[in-house]
């Protein structure tokens, strides 16, 4: 049920795996300056994430680190679920809340692997208000220097504190976090609550963390 839930973490692998590795260092703190962030996220990625003689536990742990640090997990899992998260109950948002979070450390996590010949550019940056915070796009390009880059386009929001954390990418044109709203949701319908849901992941976390042994 959750197989096209878990394709588009493949994207996220693309995003870092095509990036080249170089020699690595501890995960600096984020600047709030937007490029910045991009900047110093993607080279957290690639010089202590896309290293071919990490352990596959090790690769997981380190992962962890860039998606609590970098990622508005909370947000993306709220936005996700939509209006179900309001019908939901505390003890229900909170099992969500860690088993969304535990379902996208262990199978991103497990995915990295040892990728290397393209290059990250930034293009440009703008801002806008919302209701949430501000919301900065940050365009990137990535490839070969005699290829066409692929567009990815981060999404970050700027918490009242002023700290940016990821809430989307979108992938030559494709919304990561609109591709997870509409199978959660998917999810939710057949499964008719968010019990239901939180039932269905934990019982692909179980088979995810088997397989990864």
């Amino acid at each position: 049920m959750l197989r096209r839930i878990l394709a588009p973490l493949a994207v996220l692998v693309l995003v870092f795996g095509a990036m080249a590795p170089s020699s690595a260092r501890a995960m600096q703190p984020l600047p709030t300056d937007p490029s910045a962030f991009v900047q110093e996220l993607s080279r957290y990625a690639i010089e202590d994430i896309l290293k071919a003689d990490v352990e596959p536990s090790e690769r997981i742990k380190r992962f962890e680190t860039l998606l609590d640090t970098a990622f508005d997990m909370p947000f993306i899992a709220r936005f996700v679920v939509g209006g179900y998260w309001k019908q939901a109950t505390e003890d229900e948002r909170a099992k969500f809340l860690s088993l969304f979070r535990d379902l996208n450390v262990i199978n991103w996590g497990s995915r990295f692997g040892d990728y290397g010949g393209q290059k990250i550019v930034v293009v440009n940056s703008v801002s806008r208000d919302s209701r949430g915070g501000t919301i900065h796009e940050v365009t990137t390009a990535i490839g070969k220097a005699n290829d066409k880059p692929m567009q990815v386009i981060w999404v970050l929001r700027a918490a009242p504190s002023g700290q940016l954390g990821v809430i989307d990418l979108k992938v030559e044109g494709v919304s990561m976090a609109l591709t997870f709203q509409s199978e959660y949701r998917s999810v939710l319908k057949n499964s008719g609550s968010m019990t239901g849901l939180n039932a269905v992941l934990e019982k692909k976390i179980a088979e995810l963390r088997a397989r990864a042994g």
